[in-house]
């Protein structure tokens, strides 16, 4: 009887968490592609995005509660969409919220910190790069993942320069990135502010 009744109790544990993982909030994410901006909701099941969206199973971001922007303009409500992840460039978590370290394949290797600015189709993204180790952008570039997190990003629009997104986490496109810069990270941001590749994206955006 004290054998059954641990095999019902394990069981009960095991219900609790099947119902606690099924009652977890979707996830508010924002998908900018070529076409559109979108704003959705995302159940990623308590997965990192990055691994989401790296995982070979689906071609597509499930959504739901989705609103389609483009040009700045609301343009579409629809209950569920499914977005083809080659056609996404930059997947963003929006708010605050952050991915869960613990969910990182190789969570517990050290890690360092670096600078980027990447340039993907229109959007400018700068923000930090978690490496285990200095990599030039020609080695992060044919790594295997299709997609890459940039934390702390803010992504500049090329065509509404003045208003800059600020994304938790900012997931690239590897496969669609033009160029790429990686450098040291600082205490102060001055380094990078300076830095020629920043200036001339800047530049650009603006129209200088």
């Amino acid at each position: 009887m004290d054998d059954v009744a641990e095999l019902l109790k394990n069981l009960s544990v095991c219900q609790s968490l099947v119902r606690k993982t099924d009652e977890s909030p979707a996830t508010a994410i924002r998908l900018l592609t070529t076409g559109f901006e979108i704003h959705a909701d995302c159940d990623l099941g308590g997965r990192r995005m990055s691994d989401v969206m790296n995982q070979s199973i689906s071609g597509y971001m499930e959504c739901t509660n989705a609103s389609l922007f483009r040009r700045g303009q609301k343009i579409d409500h629809v209950d569920s969409v499914k977005v083809r992840k080659p056609e996404i460039m930059i997947a963003g978590i929006a708010g605050n919220h952050h991915e869960a370290a613990e969910k990182r394949i190789g969570s517990r290797r050290a890690l360092q910190l670096f600078q980027a600015v990447v340039a993907i189709d229109r959007w400018i993204v700068r923000g930090r790069l978690h490496m285990t180790s200095n990599k030039t952008v020609k080695e992060f570039l044919h790594a295997n993942r299709d997609f890459f997190p940039v934390a702390d990003a803010s992504v500049i629009d090329a065509e509404s320069p003045e208003s800059p997104q600020q994304m938790s986490v900012a997931i690239v496109n590897r496969a669609r990135v033009s160029f790429m810069e990686i450098t040291e990270f600082e205490e102060s941001e001055s380094a990078s502010e300076t830095s020629p590749v920043v200036r001339l994206l800047q530049e650009d955006a603006v129209g200088g």
